[in-house]
């Protein structure tokens, strides 16, 4: 090799050298730069404290009239007339069924003759007990045979008595083949219709009275304890009542509907019941709210929203993009003194326009939260 190629191959050989210190001087300092960004992540956090605060609590309820009369047939027999279409309003009074009463028509008639021959006998006892007064008082029979007729007469009486019984019932019968509404409201049939075999065991329909209506719904027992605290509720022999006797209803604020199409119903509502027993395998307690439903707008059987509007000074917000959700619960990353963190599992309701949950239990006054970037964390990480 002469002296030119050599000063060649050395050129190149510096080259690659130089090129391939430069590469790894570069990924050290990607490295480097990487560290740094991560290095400069902020969570933000809140210092959590009472807050004011008005909003709604939610709550699914299921809709009843507040006289619902499932009505069952008296008597039994084929069914020969239904008069009314699934899910009308009827009127108090109006036919409903009819059972053939070919059966109790003839029922009535031999109680009709029962009662005649019962009468007959009475008569003719009674003719008896007179003649053998007569008798007795000129001598002619005992007091044995006198007694003995007067005991006929009494013992006919009776059968008479029995008899117009028996009539009675007779027509009871013929009248309950008619099956008539015992009050206004709207009809639920239970599937029976002209051919089917009425019979004590089964309902016929169901009435509802929907011009008032209950709303049924649950709550857990921290929003039960919230709602006792805030309007100061007490346990007396009547119930659940307010400062000064008020009652349940008057002391809690008006509620209102929200049904399922999302509009809210036009008439508020008020609570009127809380079940003293909380529900051991779901740990709620069921509730009513009754609204007034002129317009038949509302009936047995729907779903629809309870929501409760309730104003507090001392409210626990949080943002929702702290939250992770756990089942029924919510975690929240809570900052401990030494700049690590521990998550908090919480029961929470939902602020109105749903940036914010308002905490249940769990989380404290004092206490600091990450607001952000929770999903990033784990329990003993240190930010700070």
């Amino acid at each position: 090799m002469n002296k030119k190629t050599a000063i060649w191959s050395l050129a190149v050989l510096a080259v690659i050298l130089f090129a391939s210190c430069g590469n790894n001087g570069g990924n050290n300092g990607g490295n480097n730069g990487g560290n740094m960004e991560m290095s400069k992540v902020k969570f933000e956090t809140k210092v959590l404290k009472h807050e004011s605060r008005t909003y709604n609590m939610s709550f699914p309820a299921t809709l009843e009239g507040t006289t619902e009369v499932k009505i069952y047939p008296q008597v039994e027999g084929i069914i020969k007339v239904k008069n009314f279409t699934n899910g009308t309003r009827v009127h108090k009074g109006q036919t409903l069924f009819v059972i053939d009463p070919t059966e109790y028509r003839l029922g009535v008639q031999s109680a009709e003759a029962n009662l005649s021959a019962a009468k007959a006998q009475m008569e003719t006892t009674k003719l008896q007990y007179e003649s053998n007064q007569e008798l007795f008082n000129k001598k002619v029979i005992s007091d044995y045979v006198l007694k003995t007729s007067l005991n006929a007469y009494n013992a006919a009486k009776a059968a008479v008595m029995q008899a117009e019984a028996q009539l009675n019932i007779a027509r009871t019968n013929l009248g309950y083949c008619t099956v008539t509404s015992p009050l206004n409201g709207y009809i639920a049939s239970n599937g029976f219709d002209v051919g089917d075999l009425a019979s004590r065991m089964a309902y016929l329909c169901q009435v509802s009275d929907n011009n008032v209506v209950d709303a049924n719904f649950s709550i857990n027992e921290n929003q039960l304890l919230e709602i006792t605290k805030k309007f100061q509720l007490k346990v007396t022999n009547k119930g659940l009542e307010g400062p000064g006797g008020k009652l349940l209803g008057d002391a809690l604020p008006a509620l209102k509907l929200q049904l399922k199409d999302g509009s809210m119903f036009t008439h508020e509502g008020k609570v009127t019941k809380i079940d003293a027993i909380v529900q051991q395998s779901t740990g709620t307690v069921t509730c009513t709210g009754t609204f007034p439903n002129p317009d038949g707008v509302l009936r047995s059987g729907l779903s629809a929203n309870v929501v409760i509007p309730l104003s507090s000074d001392s409210v626990l917000c949080v943002p929702q993009t702290a939250a992770i959700r756990l089942q029924d619960q919510m975690m929240f990353y809570r900052v401990k003194s030494d700049g690590t963190v521990e998550g908090i599992l919480c029961h929470v309701f939902p602020s109105n326009d749903g940036t914010e949950y308002y905490i249940l239990d769990g989380l404290h006054v004092g206490d600091e939260i990450v607001t952000n970037g929770a999903r990033k964390l784990s329990n003993g990480m240190k930010i700070r």
